[in-house]
């Protein structure tokens, strides 16, 4: 099935918006120069521009236009926003997600370890399973990152919050922009396990200091790898300029 014709044109605009290219304040061009560049009808220019004011990247004034709205009034957990940001691995953008993860994570372990459902906590150490069954294959690293991902979420779930685990299923995207950046290799993803099984084991035991602080010790040490990375990648770019 096709995708409907304003799609498109929510697609570039809102990728240019949250990708910079379109900064706050800038005024659209009409509907009849949009819908020529876009090659659609001017009715999918509307309805675009209508799903886009909804997310709060534009407003539409009679007397002055269609403009682009600043940063501070966007819906920043909206999956779009979130997917069109992270399509570019922009260390700020990178750095955010990993400090997310510090505030977040430790007190979803610490909340899955008090919480009652026996099902839940259990799913956790499935997940924990399934993630040392992809750790030893270096040519499926993606294998990793996704058992990685769903050991995760198993926690927030295994939490009992749904506004806890709603924020979590929002930046999806976002914390899988971060997770290849600091799963090198196996040997270096084989290291990160142990600490993993010990979350997996407090949350199972219910001692949930001790779930809080492995998990801080993972998210931490993700986003110690991850500064270090971007540290690398700039020293590299720097050099290459010289």
């Amino acid at each position: 099935m096709n995708a409907p014709r304003h799609a498109h044109v929510v697609n570039e605009l809102g990728s240019r918006i949250v990708q910079q290219s379109l900064p706050a304040g800038t005024v659209l061009p009409t509907e009849d120069e949009l819908a020529s560049r876009f090659s659609v009808g001017r009715s999918a220019v509307r309805e675009g521009v209508k799903v886009l004011a909804g997310k709060g990247l534009l407003e539409t004034r009679t007397s002055a236009g269609t403009r682009v709205r600043p940063r501070s009034s966007w819906n920043l957990l909206d999956a779009d926003v979130l997917r069109w940001r992270f399509a570019l691995a922009d260390p700020a953008d990178l750095r955010a997600v990993a400090d997310l993860r510090v505030a977040l994570e430790p007190g979803a372990a610490r909340l899955a370890a008090e919480a009652g459902e026996l099902p839940a906590r259990r799913a956790v150490g499935m997940a924990m399973t399934d993630l040392w069954a992809t750790v030893d294959d270096p040519d499926d690293q993606e294998a990793f990152v996704q058992a990685d991902l769903a050991f995760h979420r198993a926690v927030f779930i295994a939490a009992g919050n749904d506004l806890l685990l709603h924020v979590h299923d929002a930046v999806e995207a976002a914390l899988g922009a971060v997770r290849p950046l600091h799963t090198h290799s196996v040997t270096h993803n084989r290291e990160t396990l142990d600490i993993h099984e010990e979350v997996a084991a407090s949350i199972m035991r219910g001692h949930h200091r001790k779930a809080e602080m492995a998990m801080r010790l993972i998210v931490e040490g993700a986003r110690a790898d991850l500064l270090t990375s971007i540290a690398t990648e700039n020293a590299e770019t720097e050099k290459e300029a010289e």
